[in-house]
């Protein structure tokens, strides 16, 4: 029997399952933890080793992809090729056959686990850094949201102290965890920070699904651990209605081990040894924690399934007549649990909490969304493809294996109450608009998604372990072609993994040609354009002149500049500080997005160069010391955003036009550079 069969860590040395015992209750194995295999101290050591070795595997392949002369094969140009594509195809076939080879075994090999991360790192980097090879820019490039990703990245990659992602003087509201990480390897490397993004980027699609394989192996079995890691890489690639989840890596990091919080805190929140519950108890604050200073989103849906696993695991150990002390140490444990987050969480938040309690909390529209994806629940499973078939199977899985006595139970109901809480929380987000709001209902679908397909793996081994355990003994003429059902079966298996994973250049095509696309600060794009009709083509010369003018006018280092600019892009390659952020959802509540907007009109209506330094002097907020300015025949102008929500598009603009004749005065100097004014006050 192989490990398919059943989770190692609910077997007795020496004998069969239990449920092939008559459906007892599971017996751990003597000296093994009731909750992960093993024990929590070796997995937290695992998970280490997988994280540094999966790292330094990415981090080696992009380096190799970059230098081998792969840009070649990755061309985005007007005859595109699929070298690449030929290239990660036969890896994604080598690693998908050796995974499902080492899952049918019988025996387990030591070291397989070890190369299984190896593999899965290499592959997902791959994935990636062959397609993204002529590029600097990572998925997106540097427009839409990755347009602020980039620009916090840089904030970060400028000065390890935390900050707000564009205002002076401003805690961040954006939780920081990630973006501080990728910007201490953009300092300590020296790359610009919107080109470090790109291997920032890959490197977590890589760790995430190795992190996953050990947390699943220790959880499942260690042949489902290795197919549930393939799985998420899968998962974070191959787009949703809400688009590819790894376009937002430092999100997806997250999103990913939900589905593994679940998981720990229901079997820790059960009938388990109290310093086993502790230890539980302390893995899923870490969890919440490091969530919280990553994606507060995933982090409050994360904390909000614990709280609801310790009250059915109460609720249930009291109808079995354990009584208050039921309540008592799970209560205890949900309360460890969540002060573990809260120190942790608090490293990041700290400084923005006590800004609010000292000085009080703006208006915050961050959540001021609702595109139609977000208005409809998302229904990937009945997608008529291979991957759609796999999450399919996964929701089978929990339907099926949540009633049946036995080991699967433990993994089957909580993950199928993710599932639930996740379209929940679609209903809970219409239900918000009462209070013109949302709880931002599709960003779940990366959570329904990664679920679904580790899942879907779970059912997959179950199908195996009926084929080999009952369809072919209580059928003759089918048991005479066991090998070949089998192989039908694994066959089956490689296509759904296969399919996704040797997709990803074309199913990735518009967030790919989009980094291509996009000009960097040098005035040109990866594919060598520079069309002088188009803003971005002086990029370089914009740049240089508020460079210049803050040096020799201001007096200040670019870190030190607060600038009004009408071409938001260019905040991404250098640290300035901005008057005004792009949009209202990524503004600080803090910074009083509307005050600001009306300040800036304000200044546009001046009607003298004394007025206008007048206002500027009066100002409640730090007034520019850079304007950069759209020139056009009625003036010189900046576009500003206004929160229409919940209208789609959420924003409407509206244009701030100054008479040049503002700046004609000895405070000013003024460049041209292309379509911009720039003007520095002395």
């Amino acid at each position: 029997m192989s490990q398919l069969d059943r989770p190692a860590d609910r077997v007795e040395p020496g004998g069969p399952p239990d449920s092939a015992r008559g459906g007892a209750r599971p017996v751990p194995a003597p000296g093994r933890d009731a909750v992960v295999r093993g024990g929590f101290a070796r997995l937290t050591a695992a998970l280490a080793l997988a994280g540094v070795v999966s790292l330094a595997v990415s981090l080696a392949v992009h380096a190799a992809v970059r230098r081998t002369g792969l840009a070649q094969l990755t061309s985005f140009d007007a005859d595109p090729t699929y070298a690449g594509t030929a290239l990660m195809t036969a890896a994604v076939v080598l690693v998908v056959g050796a995974a499902l080879l080492v899952g049918v075994r019988s025996r387990w090999w030591a070291g397989t686990e070890a190369v299984a991360v190896v593999a899965v790192s290499a592959l997902s980097t791959a994935l990636l850094a062959v397609p993204l090879a002529g590029t600097r820019y990572y998925l997106g490039g540097n427009s839409v949201d990755q347009l602020f990703r980039t620009q916090f990245l840089g904030r970060l990659a400028d000065d390890w102290r935390l900050a707000d992602m564009n205002y002076a003087d401003l805690p961040s509201f954006y939780p920081s965890g990630w973006f501080w990480l990728a910007g201490r390897y953009a300092a300590l490397t020296g790359t610009p920070a919107w080109e470090a993004f790109q291997t920032a980027g890959i490197a977590t699609a890589a760790v995430v699904p190795c992190l996953a394989l050990v947390a699943w192996s220790r959880l499942t079995g260690p042949r489902r651990g290795v197919l549930a890691g393939l799985a998420t890489a899968a998962a974070g690639v191959y787009p949703a209605q809400a688009g590819p989840f790894v376009d937002e890596p430092y999100s997806w990091c997250l999103a990913a081990f939900v589905p593994v919080a679940a998981v720990v805190a229901w079997r820790g929140f059960g009938d388990v040894a109290p310093r086993r519950r502790l230890a539980a108890a302390v893995a899923v604050g870490v969890v919440l924690g490091l969530g919280a200073m990553t994606y507060t989103l995933y982090a409050g849906f994360a904390a909000l399934l614990v709280a609801l696993a310790c009250a059915v695991r109460s609720a249930a150990a009291w109808r079995a007549g354990q009584g208050p002390a039921a309540l008592r140490g799970r209560v205890a444990a949900l309360v460890v649990a969540a002060l573990v987050s809260a120190v942790l969480a608090l490293l990041v938040w700290a400084p923005y909490v006590v800004a609010v309690v000292t000085g009080g909390g703006g208006r915050a529209a961050a959540q001021h969304f609702l595109p139609l994806i977000s208005a409809q629940l998302p229904t990937p499973m009945l997608n008529p493809t291979p991957w759609g078939a796999l999450l399919l199977l996964g929701c089978l899985w929990l339907v099926w294996s949540v009633r049946r006595p036995g080991p699967d139970a433990d993994t089957a109901r909580p993950l199928l109450g993710v599932v639930v809480l996740a379209y929940a929380w679609y209903l809970l987000s219409t239900a918000a608009l009462a209070a013109r709001t949302t709880l931002l209902g599709f960003r779940m679908e990366a959570v329904l998604v990664a679920t679904t397909a580790v899942a879907g793996v779970m059912g997959g081994a179950a199908l195996w372990r009926w084929l080999r355990t009952t369809a072919l003994p209580a059928l003759p003429a089918l048991a005479a072609r066991r090998r070949e059902a089998q192989a039908l079966l694994v066959l089956g298996g490689a296509a759904v993994l296969v399919v996704p994973l040797q997709s990803t250049p074309q199913a990735l095509s518009s967030p790919i040609t989009t980094a291509y696309r996009d000009y960097t600060p040098e005035g040109s794009n990866a594919l060598g354009e520079s069309d002088p009709e188009r803003e971005d083509a002086w990029n370089d010369e914009v740049l240089a002149a508020v460079d210049e003018l803050g040096a020799d006018v201001v007096g200040a280092s670019p870190d030190q500049l607060v600038v009004l600019s009408a071409k938001y892009e260019l905040f991404s390659f250098r640290p300035w500080r901005g008057f005004q952020q792009v949009t209202p959802h990524y503004a600080n509540p803090l910074a009083d997005y509307d005050g600001r907007r009306e300040q800036v009109l304000a200044w546009a209506a001046s009607t003298s160069p004394a007025e206008l330094l007048q206002r500027l002097d009066a100002a409640p907020f730090e007034a520019p010391d850079v304007f950069v300015l759209r020139t056009g025949e009625d003036g010189w102008s900046v576009d500003l955003a206004r929160d229409t929500f919940p209208a789609e598009p959420n924003v409407a603009w509206e244009r701030a036009v100054f008479d040049p004749a503002l700046f004609d005065d000895p405070a000013f100097e003024v460049r041209e550079a292309g379509p911009f004014a720039v003007v520095a006050r002395r």
